[in-house]
């Protein structure tokens, strides 16, 4: 029999339960289940790549440009770290893991573009679920990491920032598919408070600076009305108001990062925020001395002892470059060079190209997946200034899928409206799901 006449619906319904247990039980698995997000996001590339395997009698339209470029991007930190490895000579395989997670939701965002609009609605609650699960572990395993709250197998600063960028995506899931009943709306506006508040819990400082960018995004996109414009982000910062009047230690720690700054301007730089200048300057030189490559894997990690020897670093700062650079572009930038700097801002910026082509979709549920999907990536990339973020799989992991994800759905053909996709059967360099509203 020929391929091309064999009929995948033996497959269809198994395959379409299984991306709606995915869309609604990924973001909590990734904070309730240890490994859940690495195992789950990899369970679901392999089923994608059965079903794109399998001929597509929907006739999906072909991809553009824009979404086959953020492919390639995804793509960018492994070919980077590889090419790297390999002009040193020294390959370390366990430094492929994580970028590999970005290659691997490639498979999931072409495969959600043929899941049909039923199906993708399973997205709907996921992130307020995602968030509301996030704090009640938080809450209830009461794991203390220095004076603050870390999650059951994940430190204190990545389990707040994705618990915050849940809580988030939470509020704008608001009327995502249908206006919400009121219940939904009010599992929606917890899921936000408790996302915020999570971050709270765990001290995050880095992640808060997200906050007003989110609500500037929201608020320049919300044009509809004046009044949505003006509330949005009024009720985003009353919210974090709220939590932080709440909380002592978010007041002493914001209050910190002041102290801090003023200490380094006198010398005295083993501060929290003066051992992360001191390594960001070390990244920027080491990026310098060694331009096009980098100074090779590990190669940050195995600076730190020569330059605290040199005077060039407090040996308290060395001892914390070991672990990370405390920043993920100039993690990039520094171990593989121009082109690791490179395809750490493609990593970024390429997604936020395609979800900002389609915020003016003529569909209000892919302008909904578009601005959820550039809130995300643009509040990783904030979490990236303070932060390694990558430095586990499991975040890596989790960034990766959630781009498939509200890729797939905000590039999905099924939302498209059927006047777009007749008269754009190929949708490749076209503008079929970007018409203005």
């Amino acid at each position: 029999m020929n391929r091309s006449t064999i009929s995948p619906a033996w497959i269809s319904r198994p395959s379409n339960a299984a991306a709606a247990l995915f869309l609604l039980s990924y973001p909590t698995v990734t904070l309730v289940v240890h490994g859940g997000a690495s195992a789950l996001q990899l369970a679901a590339t392999f089923v994608s790549l059965i079903a794109l395997a399998l001929p597509d009698n929907s006739e999906t339209p072909g991809v553009d440009r824009v979404t086959i470029a953020t492919c390639v991007a995804l793509a960018s930190p492994l070919a980077a770290t590889l090419i790297s490895e390999l002009w040193y000579g020294n390959l370390v395989f366990s430094l492929l893991d994580a970028p590999s997670r970005f290659v691997a939701a490639v498979p999931i965002l072409l495969a959600m573009r043929r899941v049909p609009a039923k199906i993708l609605r399973w997205s709907d609650l996921s992130f307020a679920i995602g968030a509301i699960a996030g704090c009640l572990v938080l809450l209830i395993t009461q794991r203390a990491e220095d004076d603050r709250l870390a999650g059951p197998f994940l430190d204190a600063i990545h389990f707040g920032d994705i618990a915050l960028v849940l809580g988030a995506l939470s509020a704008l899931s608001l009327n995502w598919w249908r206006k919400d009943a009121v219940p939904v709306r009010l599992v929606k506006i917890v899921g936000l408070l408790a996302g915020l508040y999570a971050s709270a819990l765990t001290g995050t400082r880095g992640g808060w600076l997200a906050i007003p960018a989110i609500a500037l995004i929201v608020y320049l996109r919300k044009k509809k009305s004046a009044g949505r414009r003006v509330l949005i982000p009024l009720a985003v910062f009353a919210a974090i108001v709220v939590v932080g009047a709440s909380s002592a230690a978010v007041r002493d720690r914001v209050l910190l990062v002041w102290s801090d700054l003023v200490q380094y301007t006198h010398g005295y730089k083993d501060t929290s925020t003066g051992v992360r200048l001191q390594l960001y300057e070390a990244a920027l030189m080491l990026m310098r001395e060694h331009l096009v490559f980098g100074v090779g894997p590990n190669g940050f990690a195995d600076s730190m002892h020569a330059l605290a020897s040199a005077g060039r670093l407090t040996p308290l700062a060395a001892a914390f470059g070991r672990g990370e650079t405390h920043n993920q572009m100039l993690f990039y930038a520094a171990n593989y060079g121009l082109i690791g700097g490179l395809a750490g801002i493609a990593l970024h910026l390429v997604p936020c190209l395609m979800f900002g082509k389609y915020l003016r979709a003529s569909t209000s549920q892919v302008r909904g997946a578009a601005l959820m999907g550039l809130t995300f990536v643009v509040s990783f990339w904030i979490f990236g200034l303070s932060v390694e973020t990558f430095d586990l799989k499991m975040v890596a992991s989790f960034y990766a899928a959630v781009i498939g994800i509200l890729g797939g759905i905000a590039t999905s053909p099924a939302l498209a409206p059927a006047a777009e996709r007749g008269a754009n059967p190929s949708i490749s360099g076209s503008q079929s799901s970007c018409s203005a509203s």
